[in-house]
């Protein structure tokens, strides 16, 4: 059985290095949830697809680093990996 933690980290392996850095750039300015405290600027840039699915699970727990991974994704674009992982949690 696949994990919201898994899903999160096939999403992110399917980005080109462009759309990574795209979504990381979102991500340092996307506004969260109460409670949520952001991934810190000088490590969310140095970071692949592994490390930065590690950090969205610790930082937001795996329900709500889904919904935002989802969230991200549409707003660059691509609805249809964002489709995906949603189905997949």
């Amino acid at each position: 059985m696949r994990t919201k933690r898994d899903a999160i980290l096939m999403a992110l392996e399917n980005l080109t290095p462009e759309e990574l850095k795209k979504f990381k750039l979102k991500l340092g300015s996307v506004k969260l949830q109460e409670g949520f405290g952001r991934i810190p600027r000088g490590t969310l840039w140095q970071m692949g697809a592994v490390d930065l699915t590690d950090q969205l699970v610790i930082h937001y727990c795996e329900d709500y680093g889904a919904e935002l991974t989802v969230l991200l994704l549409r707003d660059m674009g691509m609805q249809e990996e964002a489709e995906r992982l949603q189905v997949a949690t």
